[in-house]
């Protein structure tokens, strides 16, 4: 999602316009924030606007199940929005435990 930060900051700063970005969140995961192979601070950086970034903290150490475990391995990443799901799930009460278990209802 940073990456299509940049693409709309080089449009509107190819058009002209300013972007108002007070209502613009970046929620991502702690595997993508924490990957020493990602450099999303510096990605963000480059934004000709500040925007709020926030990672979920949140692992798959409660579950038992093997293609989870790739994830906190760094074998596996999220697709775009996991980020941002978990910190809906978090900000709705849901807690590790009831994420992970919703998670794994998804592989039976």
């Amino acid at each position: 999602m940073a990456c299509v930060l940049l693409v709309a900051n080089s449009i509107s700063h190819y058009m002209g316009a300013d972007v108002d970005s007070s209502n613009l969140t970046l929620c991502t995961t702690k595997w993508v924030a924490q990957d020493e192979n990602s450099d999303i601070k510096a990605l963000l950086k480059m934004l000709d606007f500040s925007i709020n970034a926030y990672y979920a903290d949140f692992d798959f150490s409660l579950s038992e199940h093997p293609a989870l475990k790739l994830y906190d391995e760094g074998e596996a990443k999220e697709g775009v929005g996991a980020g941002a799901a978990l910190m809906y799930g978090f900000l709705n009460e849901l807690d590790k435990r009831d994420i992970t278990l919703q998670v794994e209802k998804f592989l039976d």
